[in-house]
């Protein structure tokens, strides 16, 4: 994979920073002793980094891959116990070891390498000038204290420079993607870092003892593993039920994935939606029609025009969908955008009839994406209209069926040029 000149600068600025960082404050760090008994511990520790490294867990992230490792844990110990200057040491070269056998990348290599470094080097600082080094993190309320702050540091470092450089490969502001990626798990980041107090603890009693912090790191690792787990076949799942609702009417095939797609690029309009929003708006636009499961093969696959009751029924597939994803904590706000796809900018379409900014952004765009997917595709009752003109009848229906926003995002995905009637309802307010 060739990364953009633009990732490239990011890592290099990164690196550059990490080194000013451990060159300006070094100096004035504290280091542990290079005593037989220190390097003994840091040639373990740089093992345990390599080992736990090889069980790392994908992040809750659609659009790109990133993992979590129990290795926080020793690096944090090494940060605590051997002080911000040798800890880092330790922290990098346990990242450099697994990445040159993972053979991975060099772009790769440099941020996950940097990021060790980072991050040890802060929750280390943090630690040797706030504690009383001379006794356990745990030895007192002060020395506690520090070890939770240290945490803290190590873990925002962490995944603020992942975020950083993720950010400028998806072309979303890091900000918003550390938000959305990593606070709903911002726990689980403290615990596993947290957790690296037991090391320096255990070393104190034995070097055998340091086998029985293997025991606890297992439990965030597994509750990672099964959260990821859960998150990735729940969204799978809903995504065959999609294809399979697709497949029930011929004249629909892969109709859902098409609206997503173009979805995507409607997106691209908007660049102050959240990344967190983005992937929401994307996997409501997949599952859109979860819904018409409940709807019966007479009213879906009717040739004709539908009878009074059987649109009625036809109408429930969106409250039937939202209530499907409503049950699922994770997806409410999918559930929330399924409900109100239907709805149109002047308020008179399906089920509540709200208008304007009441629907949710998500529900606008799947609306203008799914009515020309719908008009450029062959149905029961007709045959597909030609792009032309399902674009102009969207021109048409702007400010009245859609938001005139959504409209000008389709087109420029389509590239198609601007053109909204003056009759359009344009100036309705976020406030109205």
């Amino acid at each position: 994979m060739e990364y953009s000149p633009r990732v490239v600068a990011t890592v290099v600025v990164l690196t550059g920073i990490c080194t000013a960082m451990i060159a300006l404050l070094g100096p004035r760090a504290g280091i542990a002793p290079l005593n037989t008994e220190n390097l003994v511990l840091a040639a373990i520790l740089v093992t345990l980094i390599i080992c736990a490294d090889f069980f790392e867990i994908d992040a809750p992230l659609a659009s790109a891959r990133v993992t979590v490792s129990v290795s926080a844990a020793v690096c944090f110990a090494a940060a605590i116990s051997l002080g911000p200057v040798l800890g880092c040491v330790v922290a990098g070269m346990g990242a450099l070891v697994v990445e040159l056998i993972q053979r991975t990348a060099l772009i790769k290599t440099v941020v996950n390498v940097v990021n060790y470094i980072m991050a040890a080097f802060v929750g280390g600082y943090v630690y040797w000038s706030l504690a009383d080094v001379s006794m356990s993190p745990i030895a007192s309320i002060e020395n506690f204290a520090a070890t939770l702050l240290a945490a803290g540091a190590y873990t925002i470092v962490n995944t603020g420079t992942i975020s950083i450089v993720i950010a400028q490969v998806l072309e979303q502001p890091a900000l918003q993607l550390w938000l959305a990626n990593f606070r709903g798990a911002i726990f689980e980041h403290i615990s596993l870092p947290t957790l690296g107090v037991m090391i320096p603890v255990l070393y104190r009693e034995s070097i055998f003892a340091l086998i029985i912090v293997v025991i606890p790191l297992l439990g965030p690792y597994l509750a990672f593993r099964s959260y990821r787990q859960v998150h990735e076949e729940t969204r799978e799942t809903l995504s065959v039920l999609a294809d399979m609702l697709d497949r029930r009417d011929p004249y629909t095939a892969e109709h859902s994935q098409r609206v997503s797609d173009m979805v995507a690029i409607m997106l691209q309009n908007y660049p102050d939606v959240s990344f967190d929003e983005y992937e929401t708006v994307i996997t409501a636009a997949r599952i859109h029609d979860l819904g018409k499961v409940t709807t019966s093969d007479a009213t879906l696959l009717k040739p004709g025009k539908l009878e009074a009751h059987e649109f009625e029924e036809m109408k429930r597939h969106s409250v039937a969908g939202a209530e499907i994803m409503g049950n699922i904590s994770i997806f409410s706000d999918v559930s929330t955008i399924i409900r109100y796809h239907h709805e149109r900018w002047d308020g008179t379409g399906y089920p509540e009839r709200v208008s304007g900014y009441d629907i949710p952004l998500g529900s606008r765009l799947i609306a203008v994406a799914d009515t020309y997917d719908a008009m450029t595709t062959d149905r029961p009752y007709r045959s597909a209209l030609s792009h032309q003109v399902a674009i102009d009848e969207i021109r048409r229906n702007s400010g009245t069926q859609f938001d005139p926003a959504a409209v000008d995002a389709l087109l420029k995905a389509i590239g198609e040029p601007i053109e909204v009637p003056s009759c359009a309802v344009q100036n309705m307010k976020p406030s109205d």
